[in-house]
């Protein structure tokens, strides 16, 4: 566990003192086990635990992108280029998802935290500045490490290797260097339980205030 990451540009905002928004929002790429953790964490602090992909579909759908659309979207247009269109539908319940669990834990999705478009990944910057901490998780340091244990957890899971059109999306949530950005604190899980991991990061935090 690294602490904290030296980017004041992601300091949080308080008001009066207080952070407005979660106690922890969790981030990083598909497979990293951030529902787990996430779970895990809310579970040992009694705070409440939202995932965005259980909570997100209604605030999509405000976007114009329902889930159905998404659905048929990806099977006109691929899987990528659906991905890029659906950048404003994941800023948007980014800003609107984070207000609504002050104190909380809060999981965010793959791709909820990487963008193209310059404007929405500022959206989703200063939705995250409300949050007391930010947590990136992966397994390892070393981002070739991480990404094979990740292929293959995700495979194992979920039978999605995440190269689809020939685009490795699971290697561009991992090195998005943008993302990362948006960290307060980094988390390794390779070799701990997810308890151990939870406990470890319940501690580290508790003493960085």
């Amino acid at each position: 566990l690294t602490l904290p990451l030296p980017d004041p540009a992601v300091a949080p905002t308080v008001t009066n003192g207080v952070h407005t928004g979660p106690w922890i929002v969790l981030i990083g790429p598909a497979g990293a086990g951030k529902s787990t953790l996430g779970a895990e964490i809310a579970g040992l602090t009694g705070r409440e635990f939202v995932d965005i992909d259980l909570v997100g579909p209604p605030f999509y759908e405000e976007a114009g992108w329902p889930v159905a659309r998404l659905i048929e979207e990806s099977d006109s247009l691929g899987w990528v280029r659906t991905e890029r269109a659906w950048e404003p539908a994941r800023s948007h319940a980014v800003v609107r998802v984070l207000p609504q669990y002050p104190g909380g834990v809060v999981a965010l999705g793959a791709g909820h935290t990487n963008y193209t478009q310059e404007h929405l990944f500022d959206q989703v910057r200063g939705a995250l500045a409300g949050a007391q901490h930010v947590v990136w998780i992966e397994p390892v340091p070393d981002h070739e490490e991480s990404l094979a244990t990740l292929r293959a957890r995700n495979i194992a899971e979920r039978e999605l290797d995440y190269v689809l059109g020939g685009h490795d999306m699971l290697a561009e949530w991992l090195t998005d260097p943008r993302a990362r950005t948006l960290a307060t604190h980094v988390l390794h899980t390779r070799g701990r339980t997810p308890r151990e991991c939870a406990e470890e990061l319940r501690r580290t935090l508790e003493q960085s205030g």
